[in-house]
């Protein structure tokens, strides 16, 4: 089945053997549906002449939200130290795309292949630019040096300069949809199951889809559908469940992500008696600011699962 990025992939080829392609590109549309890996591949047969999505070439530089190298040395003196890394650690990574990352892109483009090769230049997510950062793009957008691509990466326009979507050529990757995938999901997990209840949480994103199954998703589903039916009787397993949670990042990511989802759904069941439904949208709305208040104020992870299963799962 080809996909929305393949055909995205196959136009870019296109181009290029045409002669015209240009120098600055925009690449968007919802996070999740093959956008960096079209870029990656797409680089790879500029620099390679394979197909194969590549992460690393002497002439590929991907910039995207890193810590600073003061940081970096820190974390890996404490990493060869046999020490976990603590709490602050884990949030210094920088917040946005900064003026001197850019800086060191213009840099990068600046200097020639010793292959004579192209140099590509991509910024993963353009949404993450300071101000500062965007106004320091804005003229190697308008005239890149010879032999150069740059690909921007961006999963809401809304938040770039209307200077910066001006000045690039833009191919939008489309969501799938719900038929393309059900094909994606019987191919590659054909022991799934509730696919198509589950194929509004995909929302089309691949990359979403490949989140929940490769972190049991399933099983975390059913499990989170019965806390909320009845936690009474299963308040051990909560705390376990809770436990597990707070310590896999990628699966608190699932968790947070399937209560809303739940939560929605219960809100958009048919023929539901207006009383329940008011009551399930209130639950929506606490547990979205609770699950907000507990990254914005570092709250317990474990503490604050508990907290929303045993409220969901004791209403009646």
């Amino acid at each position: 089945m080809l996909m929305p990025a393949d055909k995205s992939f196959e136009q870019l080829k296109q181009i290029l053997n045409s002669g015209k392609l240009a120098g600055s590109w925009l690449i968007t549309g919802p996070l999740g549906v093959g956008k960096s890996t079209l870029v990656r591949r797409f680089a790879s047969f500029l620099l390679t002449g394979k197909e194969t999505a590549i992460d690393f070439h002497a002439d590929l530089k991907w910039i995207e939200r890193d810590y600073t190298e003061e940081e970096k040395k820190d974390i890996i003196q404490t990493l060869n130290a046999g020490r976990a890394l603590d709490n602050e650690e884990e949030r210094a990574k920088k917040a946005e795309i900064t003026i001197d990352d850019i800086r060191s892109g213009i840099q990068f483009l600046s200097l020639t292949s010793a292959n004579e090769n192209w140099r590509i230049m991509v910024i993963d997510s353009a949404d993450e630019m300071n101000e500062n950062a965007a106004n320091a793009l804005l003229k190697l957008l308008e005239e890149p040096p010879a032999h150069t691509v740059i690909f921007l990466i961006s999963h809401n326009m809304g938040k770039l300069l209307p200077t910066i979507r001006s000045r690039c050529r833009q191919i939008m990757v489309s969501p799938l949809t719900d038929v393309q995938m059900k094909g994606f999901i019987l191919e590659n997990y054909p022991d799934a199951s509730n696919i198509d209840e589950l194929l509004k949480f995909f929302n089309g994103s691949i990359g979403k889809c490949k989140t929940f199954f490769e972190n049991n998703g399933l099983s975390v589903y059913q499990k989170l559908l019965t806390f909320t039916q009845d936690a009474t009787s299963q308040i051990g397993a909560i705390m376990d469940f809770a436990d597990a949670v707070a310590k896999d990042e990628k699966l608190y990511n699932l968790v947070k992500d399937l209560l809303l989802f739940i939560l929605l759904s219960f809100v958009e069941q048919p023929n539901l008696p207006s009383q329940e439904r008011e009551y399930y949208l209130q639950q929506w709305t606490q547990v979205n600011e609770l699950l907000k208040d507990m990254e914005n104020l570092y709250l317990d992870k474990k503490s604050v699962i508990i907290q929303i299963l045993l409220r969901l799962g004791m209403k009646k």
